[in-house]
């Protein structure tokens, strides 16, 4: 089960190794430069990025990664998030990383989260014990619990990442034929930490979408005090026959007005791929219409309070046949959608650069027991 990069990047100690998060993020967005046209900036508006920067962050920051954007979505602005300054300057200031492992952990949702709507859940792998929902359980009785399953989904709870390892599937008197396996093939070929639960059924304006994979809302929320903020919301949609919308996978993304509830404009997917106006299934996106959008960001806001080690978070929402929002998962260093959105932060950027640069944000070394600060690194 693959780790993500900042986590991949983080030491024992849990040191960060900011320099090299940096150059890592670098060779991304050069690499994604050199797969569509580039629109060139101004030489006033480079120095007006810089300039900002300097200001707010106390650093300049590198022009190409406005570039990028500016040339995905047509839209000029200096404060677009460099993705690696969000990562080594912003989200570790603001989220304490060294607590996000558990709480980040799915088999946990229904601790932090136990009234809240969220798929139904047969089986639970964590750490190697096995679960139902909530109590301690045999794998043998795991196992008898999957037998005959109409259809389920696994995923990995801790280490998955951008919907990898996700997958649908059915059992027939213990059999996965979608896999050729038999159950508990199936637990030795996830080992520990996974999750099993039954499919969605998601709103139809949802599932016109694309109507093979659950497509989800990321919301990005900000907690000022005790007030969450609502930054951003888009329509992550999945492509005709994926199961999962991560853009890994070919999925796209489209801004959602958070006044209307309706799409803005096109959704964007890979560098190399022109904008959508229409889904795979042939839907118009702009103008769409997102079911319960008001319960949805209301929903976000309360969920965000429940975790206070964490400023700033990205979540994924989904709204069932009902119009009740479920929560899919959150995420602690949520990717920023600034292509389909515009400027991740938006009216809220000085004062959330000015937040991560005044955070008192520390890790603890549990060997040396002795607390360092980010800066210190």
């Amino acid at each position: 089960m693959k780790m993500s990069l900042t986590d991949t990047l983080l030491n024992y100690e849990g040191k960060l190794k900011i320099k090299q998060i940096e150059r890592t993020h670098e060779r991304k967005i050069k690499k994604s430069m050199q797969l569509c046209p580039m629109k060139p900036l101004t030489k006033g508006q480079e120095a007006d990025i810089k300039a900002y920067f300097k200001k707010h962050l106390g650093r300049e920051v590198p022009t190409y990664w406005h570039q990028y954007l500016y040339s995905r979505n047509g839209l000029y602005s200096v404060k677009y998030i460099p993705a690696s300054i969000y990562v080594s300057s912003i989200i570790f200031r603001l989220n304490h990383h060294e607590l996000s492992l558990a709480y980040v952990d799915k088999g946990f949702y229904d601790t932090l989260f136990p009234d809240v709507n969220r798929p139904q859940t047969f089986v639970k792998n964590t750490n190697g014990f096995y679960y139902d929902d909530k109590s301690p359980i045999t794998r043998e009785e795991a196992i008898s619990r999957c037998m005959n399953l109409k259809e389920a989904v696994i995923k990995p709870t801790l280490f998955g990442t951008w919907g990898e390892g996700v997958r649908l599937f059915h059992t027939d008197n213990g059999f996965v034929p979608e896999l050729n396996m038999s159950v508990g093939d199936l637990f030795t070929k996830y080992k520990r930490s996974f999750i099993i639960q039954g499919k969605l059924e998601q709103h139809p304006d949802l599932a016109r979408l694309n109507p093979t994979s659950v497509n989800t809302i990321r919301v990005l929320s900000y907690r000022k005090g005790e007030e969450v903020i609502i930054l951003y919301a888009v329509i992550r949609i999945g492509r005709l026959g994926k199961v999962v919308d991560n853009e890994t996978a070919g999925g796209v993304k489209a801004d959602i007005d958070l006044q209307t509830g309706r799409i803005k404009g096109p959704a964007f997917g890979s560098p190399t791929e022109k904008n959508m106006p229409q889904t795979d299934s042939g839907v118009d996106l702009d103008n769409y219409l997102i079911p319960s959008f008001p319960q949805v960001l209301d929903f976000v806001k309360g969920l965000h309070l429940r975790l206070p080690y964490f400023k700033l978070i990205g979540w994924d929402i989904s709204v069932d046949t009902s119009g009740n929002p479920v929560m899919i998962e959150w995420n602690r260093s949520a990717e920023l959608s600034q292509v389909a959105h515009g400027p991740a932060f938006g009216d809220y950027t000085e004062e959330i650069l000015a937040d991560a640069l005044s955070a008192e944000n520390t890790i603890v070394n549990p060997l040396k027991r002795k607390n360092r600060t980010i800066q210190d690194y």
